[in-house]
């Protein structure tokens, strides 16, 4: 995983995408003045929708209705 500043970031902006796009790298840009925590990240699509559903998939369950009994089914 590569690193760079919002400068270089900008200044390599076609070199990051063609890294991220053929050769499925992750990049990180981190501001020189702030924490890691505000760092951006690029990343192939692909890679992202895998995550998307990972993070969908590990979601508490939504609660299942009640079910009705029998008795309460119309039959028509």
């Amino acid at each position: 995983m590569k690193h760079y500043s919002p400068e270089m970031a900008q200044a390599d902006l076609p070199e990051i995408l063609m890294a991220v796009h053929q050769l499925k790298e992750t990049i990180v840009i981190t501001p020189t003045d702030a924490s890691d925590a505000q760092a951006a990240v690029v990343m192939p699509k692909s890679e992202w929708e895998a995550l998307r559903e990972l993070a969908f998939l590990q979601q508490a369950p939504l609660p299942l209705p009640a079910s009705r009994s029998v008795t309460e089914v119309e039959w028509g």
